[in-house]
């Protein structure tokens, strides 16, 4: 990533747990300014669902994105994967882009990655993800396994604790890589979830293949617009 004058907005859910260099809420994350703003009514347990977000907490994401980019804002994004449902709606009211997830990424990835299988989604919680989540995108070929048991990552954010033990919480990531990988012989791996991202170096370490995040995407799309 270069460095530039750009700047970007993070829509984040109410939430207060940590969030380590590498999540995409933690504003020393990227080499460019990002302007993170919490919403009052969206939280974990309001996102992570099996329903589309609607109502009052769709009206606010809304409001929050366009005062992001009445600020300066050059791109939007969220903090949760769970949010691709809001894709088409939310952007119909900005002109800058608008970022939901980091599985906008499948359509490219499955023209490098082709074969059913290939490509491992590695979510906050498997149960949950429906086919709107995937912004219509076709999910029955992916590979596809969630943080949901017995974690600390997953007690933390869905507990919106105020302490989270980092090292416990990367060797839980990359064993559920690793079961992608040796088990069930995935070639790339998607976070859906953003909160993963602080590990992906430790991922792609430990598992010898290329793993994509919102972070990924939110740098090609800045560093196309104002990369040297």
């Amino acid at each position: 990533m270069v460095e530039s004058d750009c700047t970007i907005g993070v829509i984040q859910l109410n939430t207060n747990f940590p969030r380590p260099i590498g999540d995409i809420g933690n504003p020393k994350t990227f080499p460019f300014q990002s302007i993170i703003k919490k919403l009052d009514l969206a939280s974990v347990a309001d996102v992570v669902s099996t329903e589309v977000i609607s109502g009052n907490r769709l009206v606010e994401m809304i409001n929050v994105a366009c005062d992001l980019e009445s600020q300066g804002c050059d791109l939007i994004t969220t903090s949760c994967g769970f949010l691709g449902p809001v894709q088409t709606e939310v952007q119909r009211h900005l002109k800058v882009p608008f970022l939901s997830t980091s599985l906008l990424l499948l359509p490219f990835l499955r023209r490098l990655y082709p074969n059913r299988g290939d490509i491992g989604v590695l979510t906050f919680d498997a149960r949950a993800l429906r086919p709107h989540h995937f912004v219509d995108h076709e999910m029955s070929d992916l590979e596809i396994l969630g943080l949901e048991t017995d974690t600390e990552l997953y007690r933390v954010i869905s507990n919106d604790e105020s302490e989270l033990h980092t090292e416990t919480a990367l060797n839980e990531v990359v064993d559920r890589a690793q079961q992608l990988v040796n088990e069930r012989g995935v070639r790339c791996i998607i976070f859906e979830c953003t909160n993963l991202s602080p590990y992906k170096a430790t991922v792609r370490a430990e598992t010898g293949i290329a793993v994509f995040d919102l972070v990924d995407l939110v740098s090609f799309h800045i560093n196309a617009l104002k990369g040297e």
